[in-house]
């Protein structure tokens, strides 16, 4: 027998874990799946078992996830962490979703779909990206969350973005020394642009003391700072020893040991893309998202999407964006009343806040060496191994779009099934046939998600004890 909730939640961070409070909190029942061991999402990940979760060394917007853990686990909220979500199946009413956990296959039916799986880190392709040795600095905060692992050794850190400086700061609060800093952001220019936006830096100062102190904290601990950084490459024998790259107009070659490069991150959208939702190109943020609506409601009815899944605005957007989703789906069914209208209307007012805020940060901090054009010699996929030159023979062939370009190379066809190489092959496919990347799309995403044998398919849903495994918090 399938277990049947009002609201499925697919993502244990802030938006999901606000969202399902407020659905309980009004009578809703409500699941809660997501694939880490643990809630708290990628930005408090580790917090709850992780070797930070008494220390404030990671520093204070670490630990403010605590609240917002502990308001789940006191909720009537049925939970399923460590689920490796792989299919899911609308109707005009609702929907199915089926995943694996514990080494079994599971289903479970909603009435509402309220999608909160966050973002990924832009991928940054250049000669030697690939090498072991460099890695994102969002993998690399990830390591020290769950593992307390940082890297050792002469470090540099390149790119740019407010999870950069933060994670320089903490690696200095930990006695970890980094060897220099190479910013790819457009200096004066940048500025100038994000000046331009001058009104939403004034609603949100408290942010621009907070990034004036990460780099405060850079400018004392003296690590040397390269700015205006471009052509980017790393090279080394087994793994990385050296990193070259010019800095306003000069070339340089420094040797390090580990290099960790970051230019922001974009949107998830592979769960949104495999159930049909309409995407947009969103110029602003040099990425693919969702289109909604001021509530969150995608093109498929029943189907929302927030947090930073929805698009950029970060960890204080997130629960808002939720909470306003979560009021539009109780007025729907008639069940919103005083509390959650006041909900809402507190929501509304923070996203305001911070959306407000993005342009400046997104002006400031541009993508640089992501959306510049690789070389022949830089790989494209990962995991296929296709080469900027194979790629680009391939589209003098005829390959205009992503999916010829899988049909001819191969790319996009390895265990990651697109997710890292689906934006480089677009910008590049752009880049070459002189079109605009919202013309481009991306790869097609079909359903299975994850790895699942024909077996488990076959008997998803039909075993009673298929539904153990979950849980209420508490």
């Amino acid at each position: 027998m399938i277990r049947a909730f009002d609201l499925c939640v697919v993502g244990g961070g802030p938006a999901g874990i606000a969202a399902s409070v407020m659905a309980v909190r009004q009578g809703l029942s409500v699941v809660l799946l997501d694939e880490r061991p643990n809630a708290g999402g990628q930005i408090y990940r580790g917090l709850e078992q992780g070797p930070f979760r008494n220390s404030a060394a990671l520093g204070a917007d670490y630990r403010q996830g605590e609240d917002a853990i502990a308001r789940l686990r006191a909720a009537e909220v049925t939970t399923c962490f460590g689920a490796s979500l792989w299919r899911i199946d609308m109707t005009e009413t609702g929907g199915e979703v089926s995943y694996s956990h514990d080494g079994k296959s599971q289903r479970l039916a909603f009435t509402d779909l309220l999608l909160a799986n966050g973002a990924i880190e832009r991928p940054v392709p250049f000669e030697g990206w690939t090498m072991p040795g460099v890695m994102g600095i969002g993998a690399a905060q990830l390591l020290l969350k769950t593992s307390a692992i940082v890297p050792t050794g002469r470090i540099a850190l390149a790119g740019n973005g407010p999870l950069m400086l933060l994670f320089a700061s903490q690696l200095l609060r930990l006695g970890v020394e980094i060897t220099a800093i190479l910013d790819t952001s457009p200096g004066k220019i940048g500025i100038a642009a994000a000046f331009a936006h001058l009104p939403g830096l004034l609603r949100n100062l408290d942010k621009v003391s907070k990034g004036l102190r990460l780099m405060r904290d850079i400018s004392r601990a003296g690590i040397p700072v390269h700015r205006n950084v471009s052509s980017l490459s790393a090279s080394g024998h087994g793994c990385v020893d050296a990193v070259r790259f010019e800095a306003d107009g000069a070339e340089h070659h420094l040797e390090v040991d580990t290099l960790l490069v970051h230019e922001g991150i974009i949107p998830n959208t592979q769960l949104p893309r495999a159930l049909g939702c309409a995407h947009v190109w969103d110029d602003g943020q040099k990425c693919l998202r969702p289109q909604i609506d001021r509530f969150g409601e995608s093109s498929i009815s029943h189907v929302y999407i927030v947090g930073d899944g929805a698009a950029i605005n970060g960890a204080i957007a997130a629960p808002a964006s939720a909470e306003i989703a979560v009021g539009r789906i109780l007025q729907r069914i008639g069940r919103h009343d005083e509390r959650s209208l006041a909900t809402v209307r507190r929501a509304s007012t923070v996203l305001a806040r911070e959306r407000a805020f993005r342009p400046f940060l997104d002006a400031l901090y541009p993508p640089r060496v992501s959306v510049a054009s690789p070389s022949d010699q830089t790989i494209i996929c990962r995991c296929e191994e296709v080469s900027g030159g194979k790629l680009r023979s391939a589209i003098q062939d005829g390959a205009i779009g992503p999916s010829q370009a899988k049909a001819f190379t191969r790319c996009g066809m390895g265990a990651c099934q697109g997710r890292v190489c689906g934006p480089i092959v677009s910008q590049l496919i752009a880049t070459e046939t002189d079109r605009p990347i919202g013309e481009i799309g991306t790869y097609t995403v079909r359903f299975p998600l994850k790895p699942v044998t024909v077996f488990d398919m076959a008997r998803c849903g039909r075993d009673e004890e298929l539904t153990e495994g979950h849980e209420h918090a508490d």
